[in-house]
Order: structure tokens, then C-alpha cells, then sequence
């Protein structure tokens, strides 16, 4: 069945309009970097929220929201400085699901070595994804960022091996995968509009890959955007070349609303009267049957 564009941009519009509220912000982990104004703040709290970005979001939450309060009213100065308050982080520190303790104690350690060695000067990692003539260059320049911070880790570390937690964090470079937590991090600081930062300046918004959570891998599929059920980075920028018929300047427009349907709305990609009923692409989606009237929403 043809994708009616139209018919589903008018859609998106509505489900963009019901969750550009600020409201929403805590059931995602874009709340965190939120809380700040300095820029060089909001660069390192993003990439550690990105990073730490797997799970549910309770767990999110649970493991982010004490670590940014040990990491004080400046995590970015906290972290340059390594004093006292570092110090107590790294004491605090606690297993996340693949990484140990130790794990997440090397991560800080190294991401505290590379501010202090920063020249305070925002961006702060923009650069660490492109090429020699300052050009981002899609899955390469993913893969430049990840070997970057495999370098930094590794010289923590000395000659011991990279752990499978802290290789996990980062992600391999040489991986296949749709690298959904660092075109997570993109999205936040390329595009300017509601909900990101636009820090980063010379990454444009339909460069950057579609991030291909749970919840998008599900929505895309009923949405009848894709049959695939498997997905790896080549897809992320196939995702994004979709919406691109829809809105060419900026294709992740819709990301943050969409993954509401899955969080909020609990949308399962299967016909659930109670949720499909009252769900903003109802008339859009392959399993809600043709005729079921919607209840409206209170």
C-alpha cells in the first residue's frame, strides 16, 4: 500500500503539537542536559546521557539522575577540575547493566582528562567527526568519533584490554549496528529546533543518521515505511532519506515525537483498542483496521 505523504505529514504535525510541551522532557534523557545554560555543560552532559542511553527509562534515570547531582552545578568545570567532587563521583559510582564499576570509574576518568586537556572552548567534540577538510561524512565520521574515544579509553587503561562493558558504551567503530545513542547525540546538537541545543554548527541536520531506538524500529514498520525487522547503520541513513521527502532541511524533526508514542502512549506495533483508539496516527498505521471510530482524547 503507497504511503499517502500527505496524509502522514499532516499526522506528524499533530503528534508534534500534542508533545512539543515541556512536560514530556522527563520521560526522555534529553531532561538532563536541560537543566543547564552553559553550553560546555549541556556538550558533556549529553554525551554521558546518550551514552548511558539503553534500558528503560526508569534505569536511565535511576543511574543519571544521582551521578549529575555529585557532578554539581558545572559538570563540565567539575570534570576539568578532577577535585574533590570527581573524586566523589568516582566513589559513587555503580554497576549499569554491562558496565562494572570499574568500567564506569575509567569512563569518568578519561571523559575528566579530556576536558582538562580541552581549551575551553565550545564545541568541545564537534571536530572528532570530521575529516580533514572539516566535512561530515556519515557512517565514517560516526566511526572517527568512536575510535576517538577507544584511543582516549585505551590510554586510561595502560595495557590493560578494553573491557566489553566500556566497548559497549562507546560502541566498536567497525560495528554494523544502527549506532542509535550517537545519532541520538547528533540529533541534540545539530538541530536547533525543539527539543535540541544546535551547538554543533558545521554538522547539518540532514546529514546526521535517524536514531533507530525500540520504539522507531516499531513505528516505522506499522507506519509501512519499512518491511525490514533487523537493522543496521546503512538503514539509519536510509530512515533518514524518507523523511527527507517529507521535511528536506531537517528529517529527524519528528524523532522526539514519535518515540512518545512508544513511551507514553505504550504503543506495542499491534492492535490495541484502548491505546489505537485514541493514538494521533491511527488513520496512518497498518495495524489499526480501517472503520474503528477514535475516542477523543481528555
Amino acid at each position: 500500500m503507497p504511503i499517502d505523504f500527505e496524509l502522514l505529514h499532516s499526522k506528524l504535525e499533530a503528534l508534534k503539537n500534542n508533545y512539543q510541551n515541556l512536560t514530556y522532557l522527563d520521560t526522555d534523557p534529553i531532561c538532563f542536559p536541560k537543566q543547564y545554560n552553559d553550553p560546555l555543560d549541556i556538550e558533556v552532559v549529553s554525551l554521558i546521557s546518550c551514552l548511558y542511553a539503553y534500558g528503560n527509562v526508569k534505569s536511565i534515570q535511576g543511574f543519571l539522575k544521582p551521578l549529575f547531582v555529585l557532578l554539581g552545578p558545572s559538570p563540565y568545570q567539575t570534570l576539568r577540575d578532577s577535585g574533590n567532587e570527581l573524586q566523589s563521583l568516582l566513589k559513587e559510582l555503580k554497576v549499569y547493566r554491562f558496565q562494572t564499576k570499574k568500567d564506569n570509574q575509567t569512563f569518568f576518568q578519561t571523559l575528566a582528562r579530556v576536558v582538562s586537556e580541552s581549551k575551553k572552548k565550545s564545541p568541545l567534540w564537534e571536530s572528532k567527526f570530521l575529516d580533514n577538510e572539516d566535512r561530515f561524512l556519515g557512517e565514517s565520521s560516526i566511526q572517527n568519533f568512536q575510535s576517538y574515544w577507544e584511543k582516549e579509553i585505551q590510554t586510561t587503561l595502560g595495557k590493560k584490554t578494553l573491557t566489553y562493558g566500556l566497548q559497549f558504551l562507546i560502541g566498536k567503530s567497525t560495528a554494523k549496528s544502527p549506532k542509535k545513542r550517537l545519532s541520538l547525540f547528533l540529533r541534540w546538537m545539530v538541530r536547533t529546533s525543539y527539543p535540541d541545543f544546535g551547538i554543533y554548527q558545521k554538522i547539518k541536520p540532514n546529514q546526521i543518521p535517524f536514531p533507530l531506538d525500540v520504539h522507531i524500529q516499531k513505528l516505522i514498520g506499522i507506519l509501512g515505511i519499512t518491511t525490514r525487522k533487523s537493522f543496521g547503520s546503512s538503514d539509519a541513513y536510509l530512515i533518514k532519506d524518507f523523511f527527507m521527502k517529507i521535511t528536506p532541511d531537517d528529517p529527524l524533526l519528528y524523532d522526539f515525537y514519535l518515540t512518545r508514542v512508544g513511551i507514553i502512549e505504550k504503543c506495542k506495533a499491534e492492535y490495541q483498542r484502548g491505546v489505537c483508539e485514541k493514538c494521533y496516527l491511527r488513520e496512518v498505521c497498518l495495524v489499526v483496521p480501517r472503520g474503528i471510530e477514535p475516542r477523543l482524547q481528555g
